[in-house]
């Protein structure tokens, strides 16, 4: 288990806010903080494990190992026992873990088989606290932490997912194509598990490091001892002179075997110097490599954790959007339910008023009618006699009715007829005009007349065939006849132009006719082309539901089409709300007649309609509380409306923000592909052959894909220079607060001495205030005392006062005036009053 992973833990841990703030790993093997977090998630699970084990974490029986094994078992049982939601396992008792050390973590914590047993509790409490139900609190409050703390908790949630059997950990789902399509989270990355085993053999060899500069600073003060020894040892001999030759020879043997020793002591130590200093170098040197390491794997798990949370983000994205459209039908449905119900409701408020009103005005009619009941049954007599009276005259205004167009129809054949007579009456007095004007013989002189005047100009139709027809009347025929040939020249003269006219017609309904084909055919080519992209509309809606196709521009066309949706539903509910306020007019008018035939109703009847006014009443307060309520609905789904229509906007503008992204790229694709046509046509322009030109565009393009790499090296190089930067100024500031420890000693002993002064003040404060309430307790024992006095002295005056006359035979007491006197006499008074 990596100090990340630890450290992460930690921290979510603390983020529960815990009566003791845990800073170790190993303050975890109690369990009591974590099943306080685990009791905070879900309190009625964990109840009974709380309530026995006591919020203190400080009792003396926390150090037992005992009392620690059985918490952590019963915390073990209950999270293995904890029923999971649909999309998850039902428990995590399919987990293929074994069962940890539960005596190992109680007793030594910090050993091996300890932190990995108290490592797996901990990651399934977290896999628990993020997938139970009600988990939003947990993830808000993990999105708070930092990045690092968030990716080293992933990462534990993975551990415990990678345990769960393939069927339990992906299930079916009905709800939502994009679940489908990819897992939860993704797998464990091989990157992450190098970082961690490079940071521990980091760990190791700057151990050992520190282990040989102990060793070569202990050597080192041994060799100076030993050149110490050896130059006192010389300072010695030299010093001492020794009477006699053989001690003299003995000294100075022993003084070479002793420096001899300690010139072999000398190079053993300056080899093992050697030999240590060269492994400290080599050290320093693999200890810098996995720095550079190191580092190279802390941007490539920095960009990795980014490009996971991108990926989270979205599929979190793609998940709310599922909900919203599923939301939306929801409440389309609601709305729609909410519609019917408000109509219902108004038209039921409406009765009720109409009702109410109608209850006003025959409460008023019944006290009106009360005394003119008999007015009232002469008012219906003589309606029902009115009423037989119109029947009669609506009989007799049928048979009129009949009579009259049978009179029509007689008087248009009388018309006919006396058209017809007039007719046969005209022709015949042409005839006998004619037989008149042929007696006297003037038919030369009309002729010449006639043909003067037509020569004139000014003739007519009739003169010209009057003409014409000379001619003819030698034949036997007359002007009578000609004058019926003449009309019916001019009937059919009539008819010629009505066809023309008809013609006339005929042509313009044609070309009204084509223009109608037409503009047909252009709305059948628009309703084709309409259809056409509706249908492909739907197609990549459908793509889009089904996660096959990632396009946000379809996904922003698709939102844009349930916006209108909406819309077209708005408009057809004001439709229908202006129709529900037409039925009202009608329903107001029906009732106003109700209410005039209600008028009518007898006395008999006041009981029912009290019956029928407490019953609307009650209706109305319960659809008072039902309109109550479906406001609040509304409300609510208009600010969750609000909120759609927001993330709606955000994700336009991710959508721009993605497509002028993808448009840079395009850019710089086409000016990549423009310097290559400008670099081929040079090549070809020059002679050069083509493999030549294939290698030299090649090298270009390695040339530049280089110089890309080495601009991110550079930005890479610049980060892990300011980093290592930082991480210096964090070693100085740690020197210099451990240098500066005796003057954090000297601040401790300054607040002490503050502490012990001020504890002093607050003694001789409380006991200023224990003088100064006991002064105070005297004080009204005093006013107290004289408030009594001053009453005893006011009931011996009444006393005195009325057993004067009593005291009247002998002469009076004097009383006391010294204050021995005036004490003795308050205590009678005082036992007397008693």
């Amino acid at each position: 288990m990596s100090r990340l992973e630890q450290r992460a833990l930690i921290a979510y841990v603390n983020s529960f806010k815990l009566p003791r703030r845990v800073t170790a790993f190993e303050q975890l093997s109690d369990g009591k903080a974590l099943m306080e977090v685990m009791n905070s998630i879900d309190p009625t699970h964990f109840k009974s494990a709380t309530t026995r084990s006591g919020p203190s974490t400080s009792s003396p029986s926390s150090d037992n190992w005992v009392l620690k094994m059985n918490t952590l078992k019963r915390l073990y049982r209950l999270l293995l026992s904890y029923p999971l939601p649909p999309p998850h396992p039902q428990t995590l008792a399919v987990t293929s873990l074994p069962d940890p050390a539960f005596s190992t973590i109680a007793k030594s914590p910090t050993t091996g088989d300890g932190l990995r047993g108290l490592a797996q509790i901990c990651r399934m409490c977290l896999a628990v606290g993020v997938w139970a139900n009600g988990n939003d609190k947990v993830i808000a409050r993990i999105q708070q932490l930092e990045e690092g703390i968030m990716a080293g908790l992933m990462k534990s949630i993975e551990g415990v997912m990678s345990t769960l059997p393939a069927s339990e950990e992906q299930e079916p789902s009905n709800e939502s194509p994009e679940k489908t399509s990819a897992p939860l989270t993704p797998p464990p990355s091989d990157l992450v598990a190098e970082r961690d085993r490079l940071l521990q053999e980091n760990d190791e060899l700057r151990a050992r490091c520190e282990e040989m500069s102990q060793q070569f600073s202990d050597m080192s003060s041994k060799l100076d001892e030993v050149r110490e020894r050896d130059e006192a040892i010389a300072g010695e001999s030299s010093r001492l002179e020794t009477p006699t030759a053989p001690s003299v020879l003995r000294s100075s043997q022993t003084a070479t075997i002793e420096m001899d020793a300690l010139r072999s002591d000398l190079a053993r130590a300056e080899e093992n110097l050697a030999h240590t200093e060269a492994d400290l170098d080599k050290q320093t040197s693999v200890v810098s490599d996995l720095m550079r390491m190191v580092e190279d794997l802390k941007i490539k798990a920095a960009e990795a954790a980014k490009l996971k949370d991108q990926l989270d983000e979205y599929r979190h994205t793609a998940e709310r959007l599922q909900k919203s459209e599923n939301v939306i039908e929801k409440y389309k449905k609601k709305l729609e339910e909410s519609a019917g119900l408000r109509r219902e409701l108004r038209s039921l408020e409406q009765e009720n008023a109409a009702l109410v009103d109608a209850n006003a005005n025959l409460e008023v009619e019944l006290r009106k009618s009360g005394t003119s009941r008999t007015l009232a049954d002469s008012h219906k007599a003589q309606i029902s006699i009115l009423e037989s009276k119109a029947d009669q005259q609506a009989a007799e205004i049928v048979e009129m009715t009949a009579q009259l167009e049978s009179a029509r129809a007689q008087l248009a054949d009388v018309i006919r007829a006396h058209e017809q007579d007039l007719e046969e009456i005209q022709i015949q007095q042409e005839r006998t005009r004619e037989l008149e004007l042929s007696a006297n013989g003037t038919h030369a002189v009309q002729r010449t007349d006639s043909s003067g005047d037509l020569l004139d100009g000014d003739t007519t139709l009739e003169d010209e065939l009057e003409i014409d027809a000379d001619g003819e009347l030698e034949a036997g025929e007359t002007k009578a006849h000609l004058r019926a040939r003449i009309r019916a020249l001019q009937r059919e003269l009539t008819s010629a132009k009505s066809a023309s006219d008809d013609s006339n017609k005929v042509t313009a309904l044609e070309t009204m006719l084509q223009e109608v084909t037409r503009s047909r055919d252009r709305y059948q080519a628009d309703y084709v082309e309409a259809h056409r992209l509706s249908l492909t509309l739907q197609a990549s809606l459908e793509r889009i539901r089904s996660g096959k196709d990632g396009d946000s521009t379809q996904t922003a066309i698709a939102l844009q089409q349930k916006l209108d949706e909406v819309i077209e539903e708005r408009e057809v509910l004001l439709k229908s709300q202006t129709e529900a306020k037409a039925e009202i007019e009608q329903l107001e008018k029906s009732l106003r007649s109700a209410q005039r035939d209600l008028s009518l109703v007898d006395k008999d009847q006041q009981d029912m309609l009290a019956a029928l006014k407490e019953d609307v009443q009650i209706q109305t307060k319960e659809l008072d509380s039902q309109v109550l309520e479906f406001r609040e609905q509304v409300a609510t789904l208009k600010e969750k409306d609000r909120l759609h229509l927001e993330e709606v906007k955000r994700l336009l503008v991710e959508k721009a923000d993605l497509q002028s992204a993808g448009i840079d790229q395009r850019d710089i694709a086409l000016t990549r592909e423009k310097q290559f046509g400008e670099l081929r046509a040079t090549l070809a322009s020059s002679g050069v052959s083509a493999d030549v030109q294939s290698q030299m565009i090649e090298l270009h393009e390695r040339n530049t894909r280089l110089s890309g790499e080495i601009r991110d090296l550079g930005d890479k190089l610049q980060r892990a220079k300011a980093f290592i930067r930082n991480q210096d100024a964090l070693f100085r500031a740690e020197h210099t607060a451990r240098a500066s420890g005796g003057d954090f000693e000297e601040a401790q002993r300054s607040y002490e001495g503050q502490i012990e002064t001020l504890k002093s003040d607050l003694h001789k404060a409380r006991q200023n205030a224990e003088a100064i309430e006991k002064r105070y307790a005297l004080e009204q024992q005093l006013m107290l005392s004289a408030w009594h006095d001053l009453g005893s002295r006011t009931v011996r005056e009444h006393i005195n006062a009325a057993g004067s006359a009593i005291r009247s035979r002998g002469a009076p007491k004097p009383l006391p005036n010294g204050w021995l006197g005036r004490q003795r006499r308050y205590m009678d008074e005082a036992s007397f009053s008693r």
